[in-house]
């Protein structure tokens, strides 16, 4: 039933797919930067320092694995199945949105100066 349902669906393009992506990683790492803004600095006391390398080296392991499956998962899937340009085009078109976010970024650092 529900593949009738989907049936008439239309595939989303490559650069909204590219889009996608590129937001989901930035919706992810405004996640770790409010858990750096509020777990953080108590990780500087006394008695937390042996425990917060240990908590950053985990965060940065999880963090890379995550990253990598939102930005590389569909375009390892497209590749595996062959489709060569087809995964190249989204790896390089969800690079280029990155970019775009980087440069919003770095604007909003400016304008609150």
């Amino acid at each position: 039933m529900l593949t009738h349902l989907f049936k008439h669906t239309k595939k989303p393009s490559v650069h909204f797919l590219a889009f996608l992506q590129a937001t989901g990683l930035v919706l992810y790492l405004v996640l770790i930067s409010l858990f750096f803004n509020v777990v953080a600095p108590g990780l500087g006391e006394t008695n937390t320092k042996f425990y917060a390398p240990i908590i950053m080296l985990l965060l940065f392991t999880i963090s890379a694995v995550i990253s990598a499956t939102i930005v590389l998962g569909r375009a390892g899937m497209l590749f595996w199945e062959k489709k060569y340009k087809e995964a190249f085009t989204l790896v390089g078109w969800t690079v280029g949105w990155g970019v775009m976010y980087f440069g919003i970024f770095l604007v909003l650092l400016s304008v609150q100066k």
